[in-house]
């Protein structure tokens, strides 16, 4: 979407809404302090001084699988599967395997160790899966 969409939309929804009450002189400077923050990205607009504005993408199950590796990792030795995602949603609350697509906790695990974050193996003397960085 370009930058004079998004302002007209924002117009829109609030016909109040001015860059000025937040500090700024023009809606550009606007959008080039959010891409500064890395919140949009900007790119080559159709006309000069009209970028395109669209939205970074964004790693979520990459983020997940970090998130595992360092819950894992802070603990003494390898963490059993089946507590492990109550230490994940004490770190981050919102924290569901399926919003990131996987059925189950399982799977969501076996995708961390098939992309590198964590290791996971079966113990019979546990008889768990033992989860390792």
């Amino acid at each position: 979407m370009t930058a004079s969409v998004l302002k007209r939309t924002l117009l829109r929804k609030d016909p109040t809404f001015s860059e000025s009450d937040h500090g700024y002189r023009t809606f550009g400077e606007v959008l080039r302090n959010l891409a500064e923050r890395g919140i949009v990205e900007l790119g080559t607009g159709p006309a000069a001084g009209d970028p395109e504005v669209s939205l970074p993408e964004r790693d979520e199950a990459g983020d997940a699988f970090a998130l595992v590796a360092a819950v894992v990792s802070e603990s003494d030795g390898p963490s059993a599967l089946s507590g492990l995602k109550n230490h994940l949603r004490k770190r981050r609350p919102d924290f569901s395997e399926k919003a990131l697509g996987y059925r189950n906790f399982l799977q969501f695990c076996r995708a961390a160790a098939e992309a590198g974050a964590v290791t996971l193996r079966w113990d019979d003397d546990a008889e768990d899966y033992l989860v390792t960085t």
